[in-house]
């Protein structure tokens, strides 16, 4: 008989909720019916709402380290990583989402400081990894752009989380319009 693992299934309902519905825009009565489980399981494994969310960003933050470790990206070119990074984004469009940072950024004055931390170290892993894929790429002459590598991390970071909002305003060419110009920028 299998097994089913309700601490990962509340996980995965509630990055979905998450991810599509903000913080405040779900409960763990939303969670419960889902699983058709009464809150208080909910509540077992994760006390309050804030060590769901918690949980589920480092989770999140997880996904990302293990991704740009994977041999997989390892073994990219730089512009390949570039697109792999923009496919992360993509990902999200595809399935009628934001990022998590998007996500979050919208409730961040009313998360709990806890979420508050962990949403920030989640943009500073990718703003880092992002920001040294550009020096090596532009110390390797594959990549050419203005000013510091930092900088452009953060233009390209906001710029997927701009296109992926403005995307689920008009429609997805949008997206692919704006990682066109990403991708110029720093040809």
């Amino acid at each position: 008989m299998l097994r089913v693992d309700t601490k990962k299934q509340i996980l995965d309902i509630g990055e979905n909720l998450l991810l599509n519905l903000g913080y405040k825009g779900f409960s763990y009565k939303n969670i419960s019916s889902a699983l058709n489980v009464k809150n208080a399981s909910i509540h077992y494994h994760y006390p309050q709402k804030n060590d769901l969310g918690v949980a589920i960003i480092e989770r999140a933050r997880k996904r990302f380290e293990l991704w740009t470790q994977s041999k997989k990206i390892q073994d990219l070119s730089y512009k390949e990583k570039l697109d792999a990074l923009v496919a992360q984004f993509k990902h999200f469009l595809k399935e009628g989402q934001v990022c998590f940072v998007c996500s979050l950024a919208n409730d961040f004055k009313v998360l709990p400081v806890e979420m508050q931390i962990e949403i920030r170290k989640f943009l500073l892993d990718m703003h880092r990894w992002t920001a040294n894929l550009l020096k090596e790429g532009r110390d390797q002459g594959v990549f050419n752009y203005p000013g510091d590598p930092k900088d452009q991390a953060l233009v390209i970071l906001t710029s997927l989380q701009g296109a992926l909002q403005t995307a689920r305003l008009t429609d997805a060419s949008c997206f692919d319009y704006i990682t066109k110009q990403i991708k110029n920028l720093v040809s």
